[in-house]
Parts: structure tokens; C-alpha cells; sequence
């Protein structure tokens, strides 16, 4: 059947975007029958190339310009629409900004069920059914015809009960005729019974009532109050010390928009890792929310966002998706931990959702808020300029102080003997053993996991690789296997070098499994539990550790960044940072933010309580600026330091960047194809003189997944310069890989 047909006098021609990477969008003709169900967001059915593929109307298309063959709508499914003009307009300017396919776009803001491509079946007539009995038919094929109720059979249940060969002799007979079918959408058991149901069973310590606000904190919500009530756009940062309450300052402001008759967005790093956030929200207001983030199914995902769009919900809690959530009457927007690097998104669209809370804000005309005891350097600029208005938590909300930070200079001879103990220096160790005495809880913090981080042959010097990526392999002793982190491959770790057959072994470094041993037999009885990737991988695993912890269950908790993650306990009297310089030098002119956020927030675990909180820091180093400021947590005199090192170099925030990155299986190709970007760039630098090229050069990781990584970077202080750089690269067809694929970051936050 042709989807073809010329164009009538009464035709009526849509604009249909498909979930794609695609440019544009494409110009469908609509049958009568269907225009009944037209509507801006409707999904549809059309064809595309050879397949069928499930689409959204996006506007109609003027009829008088059309001078080529239009195809038809097949279907449109009976089913409210999934968003309107205010929604693409915002799609729109993502795809703009992020030089991204609008078509790729869409595909990364919806959830992937609603884009399901069409699967080939086999037609079944009633004739056919009729003359099953009179044809020779293998009996299981008989069956399958007999039992099709629908006029269709999927064509790979029917090869894989009888065979390709036979299959295809039915349909020279003309008993079967292929065809393209999409299959609807079982969205399956409601949210409430799954997943709101699961965050909550067992967690019954989060009550409806609001604690005493401090002035700070009454202050703080009144002026935001007042913002939500105005209406219009308004951004803030909410700088709050750790433990100062931003959180209960965020509920208040949720439950002034909802007097308003208004819609609230708040999201946060990781669902699982900040269930505390979320618990706090469903306590305040009941099953009045929705909640959105990678870890619900898609069927759950469609379910959800039917209930945001029609309104049956007024909270949304989510990660950095839910950006995309299509929120009627949204009133307020809030990013809890705005610093924070999950809000980047690196495959498909490169967008960063704090970023996009505020372009949302600004095209909608609402109050954003953005939250962070260490807030990015961006951020806290637009703050210093002007561009937000800033509200500061000073003090903690139980009134006490920041924790005492102690500096332990890992360079001592007394203490690098110790190195034995997986950096559990003498102090640390008597540290412990005090607070044990008292009853009190630890935090050791170490961001490696593995038992080894290390393995190498004595004999010829084979180190243990990954296969996929350019990194060395971590020992994991329980599980007696040597595992990637980055892509996941893992093997036994073997008796053996495979390169020389020597079994002279060596397994170096210190992973948080090596902490947990080494600490266990140093206090034997305490109860110890490991908090990381590894130990919460089995369902229920991660919330079961944070249960046992927070009824003092467990003593010392060994953990890596996860820790950091939005937990409140008030049991730590001590955290422990084994080894605080690990991620300084890491090739990334962020690494000194990123560490000083880091080691802030971690310390910032402990004394939460009227009880003051001891932070041991462990380093190399204690004059570097990073170590002593954030042991001193001097966020504002850290900034104004590095700040002149960024200005200097024209990096963000004093400068704006664009990455282009090309990957790929054949590393010569990968390297010719950027070399060829490079020198193309280069050759239009007369037009763009501020416009600085780094590069090309391998990413520091150079090797992912199997696949070689180079990348070009390109900087300016004029922003719109570096963009017309790219645009002009684009036009000209220059950033097309020949056997690798070319990616456009905007705004990179990871150069590795």
C-alpha cells in the first residue's frame, strides 16, 4: 500500500517532529478521518523511510509552498495530547542553544515509550483462517494462524515457531502478507502502588509537621514568598551553610505555591542517593506528587507524565529529566545542590538542567531557586553581578558551629609508615577509637572503590587493562575479580601474568573494600558497613544501609562520594577524609572547585546535632589553597582566589566553551577526522580573533567503551563568537564524521 498521495484541494498538512536525531521537522498530509483528533502535541503514526514511526504534531504547514509528493498520517492514536506550544517553544530553544537536532532533542526530553518504531507482523485474512484445515500446514503453524484474534501475528513469533523457510513459503502462497505495526502502550500498574509506595515503606520518621524556622530561614522563605505570589521571573541562590536548612526552606516555598493555585518543580542530584529529599516531600504532602527519574520503567514514566500534564499532581520531585516535565500552572522551580555534575547530561542532547531551570523561569515567567553550600562558580557569579538575587543561610539551623577541621600532613614519617593501614593515620585512628568509646558515629570518606586500585606483573611490568577502556583494572578482593569502573568489564584475577606466566603478582593502591578490612580489624567490635556502587547494587540495598545508620545500627560507615549526597545524621560526631588531595590533579581546570566542593560537603556530614563535629583531613599537602580554605569552609575567599587564575585563562565562568569531540573504533580515523576540524577551525580564526583553538589532542580518558576519543577545544570571553565559530563549521558540512561520530558539547562540564 502506498502512504503517498498528491495534494487535494482539501487537503490539510501538519509539521510532525519524530524522536530522532533528525533536523527539522517533516510535512504530513491528514485524512479526514482523523482530523477530528488533531492537536498540537498529538502523538501520531506516519511513515518514515521504511518504517512506521511514532510522531508529534508541532504546527500546521501552509499548503501554497508544497511542490513535492506528501505522504499521509496512518494514525492518530485516541489519547491526550503530550505537551503544547509553551513546551516546544522550550524545546526549541534547547535545541538552539546546544546546536542539537530539535529531533534529538525531543528523543531526550520524552520518555522513550512514547517513541516506539514500528515491528514487522504478518497479516492474517479471515480467507486464510478459512482454508487453514485444506493446506498440508505443520500443526504448530496451524495453531499460531488459528489462534490470531487481532488479524495479525508478530513475524519473529512466527519464524521462531517454524522457521524462516517456512514462513516464507506462506507468504508466496499469499497466506500471510507482511506489514509494519507499532504496539501500544501498556502503561501498566499506577505509581502510587510502585513507586511511591517503595520509597516510603519502612521510612516512617518523616513527619507532616514543619519545624521552628530559624530568622535566617524565615526571612529566606518570606522573600521568596513574595516573589512566587508577584509572579514573573525571579532566580535566587539559596547559599546556605551544610545543615542550615535549605531544605525545609524549599517545602515552605512549595506549599506557598500550592496556596497559590500554583505547580512546584524541585529537583535533585539522584533519587536514590537523596532519598531523604524526597521522603521529606512525600511526608509534607501525601501522594499530591510525582516523581521522575531514571530508575522508574518507561511504562512508569509514561504514567507519570500523563498525570503532570493533565494536572492530577502539584509537586514534581525529580532528577535532571524532569527539567522536561510538562507542568501546567508551574509556579516555582527549585535545584537542590545546583553544584552538583549529575545535572549534565553527556549522551543525546548535552544539556544542564540547572541551567535550563532558568531559561524555563525566564520564558515562563517563574521563581527559580537554586540551592548549594558550595555553589558553581557560575552560579555564584551571576549572584556577585547581580544576575540572582542571593539569600544567605549562615549558621546551621540547630544553631551550632561548622565542624573543627584538623589538617594530618600525610608526608610525616611517623605516619607514612602507616600507609599499610590504607591512609588510617595514627590520629585518625585514636580519633575513632574516642568516638566509639562515646558511642558516637564515623564517616570514613575515600572516592575509590575496589579493594586494589592497581595490578601489575614484578616480573615484566604487564599492568592489568581494561579491554574497552584506557584505565587500569581494580582488584575487588570478596569477589576475587578484576573490574572496570567505567564500562563495567570485569575477570577473575588471575594466579598468573598472561604476558610472562610469572605469578609474581603485584596489587597496589587503596580501594574503599581495603578500608573497610583493614578498619574492621583494628576494631573488632564494631559494626562496620561499606557504603559505595559496589555495596548497593541488590534492590533495597542502598536504603537499607542508610535505615541501619540512622538507627545507629552500624558505627562506622565507609563510603565514597555517595556519601555526600543529602544525608542528614545526627549521630556523626567524625569524618574522616583519608586522602583529600586524590582528585586535585586530575587534568580539568575544575578539579581545584570540584575538590573544594567535594571535601566541603563531606565534612559538612558531621555536627549536625547540638553536638560539635570533628572532621579529620588527610593530605599531602596542607598549604595547598584548596585544603586550607575548604578546611577553614572559606568558600567566598576560595572563589576571589581561583577566580583570578579563571579570568586569567578565560575559563567559565569568565569565559564560555565548546567542546568537539570525535570518537569512534579506528583510532587513525578518529585522529585524521579532528586533525581536519582543527586545521578548518584554524583557517577562520581571522574572522574570529578572540577565539581561542586547544588542540586537538586525546581526551585524558582517551579510550571508552571500546572507542578512541579526541577532542578540540574552542574558548572565548565573547560567548556569541565561539557559537558563530561552530555555526559556520556546521554550515559548511565540516563536523560530519567519515567513520566516527562527531559530538557538539556546549558548556562542557567534563574535559576527561
Amino acid at each position: 500500500m502506498s502512504h503517498f498521495s498528491a495534494l487535494k484541494p482539501d487537503s490539510l498538512l501538519v509539521d510532525v517532529c519524530f524522536p530522532l536525531p533528525l533536523e527539522g521537522v517533516y510535512t504530513y498530509d491528514v485524512p479526514l478521518e482523523f482530523r477530528e483528533r488533531l492537536g498540537f502535541g498529538r502523538r501520531v503514526l506516519a511513515p518514515l523511510g521504511k518504517k512506521i514511526r511514532a510522531g508529534f504534531i508541532v504546527g500546521l504547514s501552509p499548503t501554497k509552498e508544497i511542490n513535492f509528493e506528501i505522504k499521509e498520517i496512518l494514525e492518530i492514536p485516541n489519547e491526550a495530547p503530550c505537551f503544547d506550544q509553551t513546551w516546544w517553544d522550550f524545546i526549541k530553544w534547547v535545541s538552539n542553544y546546544y546546536m542539537t537536532p530539535i529531533g534529538l532533542v525531543l528523543k531526550t526530553a520524552i520518555p522513550s515509550g512514547f517513541e516506539k518504531r514500528s515491528e514487522p507482523y504478518l497479516k492474517v485474512s479471515q480467507e486464510t483462517k478459512s482454508r487453514i484445515d485444506e493446506l498440508s500446514l505443520p500443526e504448530e503453524a496451524a495453531k499460531l494462524l488459528k489462534s490470531s484474534r487481532s488479524g495479525r501475528i508478530s513475524l519473529k513469533k512466527m519464524v521462531s515457531t517454524i522457521g524462516k523457510k517456512q514462513v516464507d513459503h506462506l507468504t508466496r502462497l499469499g497466506l500471510l502478507t507482511p506489514e509494519e505495526h507499532i504496539t501500544p502502550i501498556k502503561p501498566g500498574r499506577d505509581i502510587d502502588l510502585s513507586v511511591l509506595k517503595a520509597l516510603i515503606d519502612g521510612h516512617k520518621t518523616y513527619s507532616n509537621i514543619a519545624p521552628t524556622l530559624t530568622l535566617d530561614q524565615h526571612s529566606a522563605c518570606a522573600t521568596i514568598s513574595e516573589s512566587i505570589a508577584r509572579g514573573g521571573f525571579e532566580p535566587y541562590l539559596l547559599f546556605g551553610v551544610t545543615g542550615s536548612g535549605k531544605t525545609e526552606v524549599y517545602l515552605r516555598n512549595i506549599e506557598t505555591a500550592l496556596k497559590l493555585s500554583k505547580r512546584a518543580l524541585m529537583l535533585v542530584p539522584e533519587i536514590a542517593l537523596t532519598p531523604q529529599s524526597a521522603k521529606q516531600v512525600i511526608g509534607r504532602f501525601g501522594n499530591n506528587i510525582s516523581l521522575f527519574h531514571s530508575g522508574i520503567t518507561d511504562a512508569q514514566k509514561i504514567v507519570e507524565w500523563r498525570r503532570i500534564r493533565s494536572g492530577e499532581t502539584q509537586v514534581v520531585v525529580a532528577t535532571r529529566s524532569g527539567i522536561f516535565a510538562p507542568i501546567p500552572d508551574l509556579g516555582l522551580i527549585i535545584v537542590d545542590e545546583e553544584h552538583d555534575s549529575s545535572y549534565k547530561q553527556d549522551e543525546g542532547c548535552p544539556y544542564n538542567a540547572r541551567d535550563l531551570a532558568l531559561v524555563k523561569g525566564k520564558l515562563e515567567g517563574l521563581c527559580v531557586v537554586l540551592g548549594s553550600a558550595t555553589p558553581s562558580f557560575e552560579t555564584f557569579l551571576n549572584a556577585t553581578n547581580g544576575k540572582l538575587q542571593r539569600i544567605d543561610l549562615p549558621t546551621r539551623h540547630h544553631g551550632g558551629p561548622l565542624p573543627l577541621v584538623r589538617l594530618v600532613d600525610l608526608k610525616e614519617s611517623e605516619i607514612a609508615r602507616e600507609f599499610s593501614k590504607c591512609f588510617l593515620t595514627p590520629p585518625l585512628i585514636e580519633a575513632i577509637g574516642e568516638c566509639l568509646e562515646k558511642q558516637d558515629q564515623v564517616v570514613l570518606f575515600l572516592n575509590r572503590r575496589g579493594f586494589d586500585t592497581f595490578a601489575q606483573c614484578q616480573e615484566c611490568g604487564y599492568i592489568f587493562k581494561c579491554l574497552n577502556c584506557d584505565v587500569s583494572l581494580i582488584h575487588h578482593k570478596s569477589a576475587r575479580y578484576l573490574k572496570c569502573h567505567l564500562c563495567g568489564f570485569s575477570q577473575p584475577a588471575p594466579p598468573i601474568c598472561p604476558q610472562c606466566s610469572s605469578s609474581r603478582l603485584y596489587f597496589s593502591g587503596v580501594g574503599s573494600q581495603k578500608v573497610q578490612e583493614e578498619i574492621a580489624r583494628i576494631f573488632p567490635n564494631a559494626k562496620i558497613e561499606r557504603f559505595d556502587r559496589d555495596s548497593t547494587l541488590r534492590k533495597n540495598q542502598l536504603d537499607n544501609i542508610l535505615t541501619r545508620f540512622r538507627s545507629r545500627e552500624i558505627d562506622i560507615l565507609v563510603g565514597t562520594q555517595m556519601i555526600v549526597k543529602g544525608h542528614d545524621f545526627p549521630g556523626i560526631s567524625l569524618v574522616g577524609i583519608l586522602f583529600g588531595d586524590a582528585s586535585l590533579n586530575f587534568p580539568d581546570f575544575r578539579a581545584s572547585e570540584k575538590t573544594f566542593q567535594l571535601l566541603t560537603q563531606v565534612a559538612g556530614r558531621t555536627g549536625r546535632d547540638l553536638k560539635p563535629g570533628t572532621v579529620i583531613l588527610q593530605t599531602f599537602d596542607t598549604e595547598h589553597e584548596v585544603i586550607r580554605l575548604s578546611a577553614k569552609h572559606a568558600y567566598e575567599e576560595f572563589f576571589e582566589l581561583e577566580s583570578e587564575i579563571r579570568r586569567e585563562l578565560c575559563y567559565p565562568p569568565y569565559g564560555y566553551l565548546i567542546s568537539i569531540k570525535a570518537q569512534g573504533t579506528n583510532e587513525n580515523r578518529v585522529q585524521e577526522n579532528i586533525l581536519d576540524i582543527a586545521r578548518q577551525a584554524r583557517s577562520l580564526k581571522s574572522d574570529f580573533p578572540n577565539v581561542v583553538i586547544l588542540g586537538p589532542s586525546p581526551c585524558p580518558r582517551r579510550k571508552i567503551l571500546g572507542k578512541f576519543r579526541w577532542q578540540v577545544l574552542l574558548k572565548s570571553p565573547d560567548r556569541s563568537a565561539v557559537r558563530k565559530m561552530v555555526h559556520t563549521l556546521m554550515d559548511q558540512r565540516l563536523l560530519v564524521g567519515h567513520g566516527s561520530t562527531i559530538t557538539v558539547d556546549v558548556d562542557p562540564m567534563d574535559l576527561m
